[in-house]
């Protein structure tokens, strides 16, 4: 099991297994054109076994909160048959422990949070919280999650 960079030739690949499960009435090039401009701020990791992707994420760069560095995790996937192997969950423990120092690790959780919860994801109180279908969670140590309760709203970040 390697955790690595995905490599160019693999992102067409990371792309169809993503709008597969958020086409959101796209086609699959506006789906491609959309999810590429990430790239500029954010790199794409996989887990692979036996050189399959058998899981994948983008972690962004976002805007510092509190004078700490902020980042962002989307796009979590583990396609079909891979899935329930705990794949997504080693991949997102070595983006978290790739960005552990001082930092906020933001994602917008889509499928039940428990899930990153038992990774020790917090949900953000509900006066941080934009969307109706997606959780904003936070991986941060207790003084930073404390100080990210004194923030305003505008200090959270929006769907990424």
């Amino acid at each position: 099991m390697i955790f690595r960079q995905a490599l160019p030739q693999e992102i067409n690949y990371i792309f169809s297994e993503g709008f597969k499960e958020w086409s959101k009435n796209r086609t699959f090039e506006q789906y491609c054109r959309d999810n590429a401009k990430e790239d500029v701020y954010g790199t794409r990791y996989v887990l692979d076994v036996d050189n399959e992707i058998v899981s994948s994420l983008i972690l962004l760069k976002l805007k510092d909160i509190a004078g700490k560095r902020a980042f962002g995790i989307g796009s979590v996937l583990t396609p079909k048959i891979h899935a329930g192997q705990g794949y997504a969950s080693k991949l997102l423990i070595n983006c978290i422990q790739k960005e552990k120092d001082d930092c906020f690790v933001f994602l917008f959780s889509d499928i039940n949070p428990e899930f990153y919860e038992r990774l020790s994801f917090k949900i953000l109180p509900s006066k941080f919280q934009r969307y109706e279908k997606s959780v904003c969670m936070v991986y941060c140590n207790d003084a930073n999650w404390n100080e990210l309760l004194n923030c305003s709203l505008d200090a959270i970040p929006n769907y990424f």
